[in-house]
């Protein structure tokens, strides 16, 4: 389905099912957001690289005004629902000062394979546990799993807008996994000397080898 949205590009990737917080104060963007409230419509965050709009982005609705400030100023939050493409950015709106894009929304292919999910969980919760991370992995059976552990895993911004571009949740479990294991022999590595580090000084019982 191609239809217009207002953009607000960012230099960052959002991913559907995304709760984020946004502080909005340019003038372009508290009349796109204001727009957005009024008429309960969407817009789109595609991530800049550079000075270059990437022709991948999440679409955002959003879910609550927190503040307004006097100078209109505004503290919002946002959802992501789905993923769209752009076909034409348009730089020039008459009567608005944000730029909007014509687009192609893509449908989310919710194909997960189990032994996938299953390494990718196992791979995520050693990689958390050696990094002393404590955070609780969201539920493997809703249907953005990807989308949240893509940003706790490592992903710089053009990974994030990589695994953005496919539709297939089974191959965006695949490329974390991928991830997640390429990953782990540096951070064992890591967790290994700060273990020895932690240690040195201390009294500590060492059997000898067997037979010596």
């Amino acid at each position: 389905m191609q239809k217009f949205i207002p953009i607000f590009p960012l230099g960052m990737v959002a991913y559907p099912g995304e709760q984020l917080n946004l502080h909005i104060f340019e003038e372009r963007y508290k009349q796109l957001i204001n727009e957005c409230v009024q008429e309960n419509k969407s817009f789109g965050i595609p991530p800049v690289e550079g000075k270059e709009v990437l022709l991948y982005g999440t679409e955002l609705l959003v879910t609550e005004v927190v503040k307004k400030y006097d100078n209109g100023e505004l503290d919002v939050r946002v959802e992501g629902t789905g993923v769209f493409r752009i076909l034409e950015v348009i730089h020039e709106i008459p009567e608005k000062l944000y730029m909007g894009a014509i687009v192609t929304v893509l449908d989310n292919i919710n194909d997960r394979h189990m032994p996938t999910r299953e390494r990718l969980r196992d791979a995520v919760n050693e990689l958390f546990a050696l990094l002393d991370i404590d955070k609780r992995i969201l539920p493997e059976e809703q249907a953005y799993y990807s989308y949240a552990l893509a940003h706790l895993v490592g992903f710089d911004l053009l990974q994030e807008f990589e695994l953005l571009k496919h539709q297939s949740e089974s191959v965006r479990q695949r490329i974390i996994l991928e991830h997640v294991r390429n990953l782990l022999p540096s951070v064992r590595s890591v967790h290994d000397i700060r273990e020895r580090a932690r240690l040195n000084g201390q009294f500590r019982m060492i059997n000898p080898p067997d037979g010596i």
